[in-house]
Formats: structure tokens, sequence, C-alpha cells
């Protein structure tokens, strides 16, 4: 096990994957932001997951991105690879690869195509068996289609390899069963922004978030109140929470998000297709919304 995936027990970013005007990774972009995120107290990075289009990159952008991140994070904290894809055998082989360029644990959601509860099992215990880094399963149902059983759960929680699982979904009762494996060791990440508080209440070990690209300092603070127990500030930071994911839903989270990192010097660059953008006038809007919610960057 590497040494710093211990401080993915925190606030780790679900990053933006940026783009040129042709539509290839702007890797520079991508490393500069992955810089900037470092020295606001990130605790670590998913890297190519829902947020990042993993699964509308092709393999070897895919390994770029996972490499560029562990290049600028440079050690300080840990990267996650997110590998999953339709097909075993290419999940491994990017696994094998992210590992390669850098990653320090990978994580895998369930194929987006339907599977019988033996084929979700057996997806998920030929990935783990065979990473050559500490595995992180990736529970999202709204995503794909399907949760990951309980039972499930406790038979790959007995595999060695499985680090730990995130947990998109508002279902706090099932995340605060979740956390309960392994004698109340199992890592679990909350993985929807807007219930963080909630799922850290459920016995989430930290949360892994899109949102957290634009308000880092925000949910560190959140974080570090409920662990010195002050939960009248942190109930106080989950509403400014709130405040802001309310915003962003009114003009759709991801061009919502690629539109406030550009507007900072971030140049995020077009989404990949056939993911939309915000026009002007809603970009505008969206910037006022923002600069009046008085959070700090």
């Amino acid at each position: 096990m590497t040494t710093t995936l211990h401080r993915a027990d925190g606030v780790v970013a679900a990053l933006l994957t940026p783009y040129r005007p042709e539509g290839t990774v702007a890797v520079d972009v991508l490393q500069e932001h992955t810089a900037q995120l470092v020295e606001a107290g990130i605790d670590g990075f998913y890297v190519c997951g829902s947020t990042g289009d993993g699964v509308a990159l092709d393999e070897d952008d895919r390994v770029e991105c996972a490499r560029a991140v562990a290049e600028a994070a440079d050690g300080e904290v840990p990267v996650i690879a997110h590998v999953g894809t339709n097909s075993t055998d290419l999940t491994q082989r990017l696994a094998e690869r992210s590992v390669a360029a850098g990653a320090d644990a990978v994580s895998s959601i369930l194929p987006s195509i339907p599977l019988s509860s033996e084929e979700v099992r057996g997806y998920f215990l030929d990935i783990v068996r065979t990473s050559p880094a500490p595995f992180i399963a990736y529970n999202f149902p709204a995503r794909s289609g399907v949760g990951l059983p309980l039972d499930l759960l406790g038979e790959l929680a007995e595999e060695p390899n499985l680090y730990g699982l995130k947990n998109t979904s508002r279902d706090v009762f099932e995340m605060s069963t979740f956390a309960t494996l392994r004698d109340g060791r199992f890592r679990v990440w909350n993985g929807n922004d807007e219930v963080i508080y909630a799922g850290l209440s459920a016995g989430a070990c930290g949360a892994i978030g899109s949102t957290f690209n634009v308000f880092p300092r925000l949910y560190r603070d959140l974080l570090q109140s409920f662990r010195r127990g002050d939960h009248e500030a942190a109930l106080s930071l989950q509403r400014k929470v709130e405040e802001f994911i309310r915003v962003l839903v009114r003009y759709g989270v991801m061009p919502a998000l690629r539109a406030l990192l550009s507007a900072r010097g971030i140049e995020m660059g077009a989404s990949r297709r056939p993911l939309r953008d915000l026009s002007p006038t809603d970009r505008d809007r969206l910037l006022a919304d923002i600069a009046a919610l008085d959070i700090t960057v």
C-alpha cells in the first residue's frame, strides 16, 4: 500500500478534464489546476470519473490524465484513477497502465450495460483480485442503473485489495450500513456533495466530489469542524454547501463548474460532446449568483 493513500480520508476532488479547442486534453491546464488544489489543502484526487468524462475519453487519454495529475500532485496527496469501462479486460488494462503512470489506487463503477447479479459479482471480483494497487469500488446507482448490494460488498470486503467504497447515493441509511463493514474500519467516501454532513455523520471517512474543484476550502473547513466536534460550525457550512449547489443545479452542475473555473483563469475549454456549455448570458448570471453567496475561495 502506498504511503500517501491514507491522506484520502478527507476531501478528495473529482477532477474535471480540461480540453483544447481541437478537443484534446489540456494537460498543462489539468496540472495547473491540480497544483492549485494541493495548495488549497485538498486531500486527494479522483481522476476520470463521472465528473472527468472518463467514459468519454479513450484509453490513452485516461492514462495521460492519471500521469499528469500524479506528476502535479508530486506525492503530496494520493491520486485515484477511475478505470471503469464496459469491458473487464479493458478495465484491467487501464488499471495496470494508470498505476504505472503514477496512480496510488484505482476505482471502477459498474459497466453501463444490463448485468445479472452474478455478472456484477464477477466484474468486481475480477477487477479487485487483479488490480495492481488498492481498489475502491464505486457505487452510483443513478448512473449505472443498479446499486451495489450489501451482501456483495460484504463479500468484496473480504478481499484484502479492496480499500473502500465511493458511495454516490443519498441513501444515508445504506451508507451507514456500508461503514460498519470490517468492524467499522471499512472506508466509505460520501459521493453526493449536497449531503456531505449527513454522510460524515453516517460514518464516511471523507468525501469525493466534483464541487470541491471550485470551493475546496468550504468543504475542508466543514470536515475539520465536524472532526473537532463543532457541529454548529459544520452545519452552518453545510447550509452554505446547499446554497451553492442549488445555484449550480439551476444552470447544470458540470457546465456551471467549467464556467466558474474558466472565469478564474483555469481555461477548461468546451465540454466534450454531447455535454453542453452555458450560454454567455447564463454564464454571467451564474457568476453573479455565485458572487452573491459570498463563499471564500
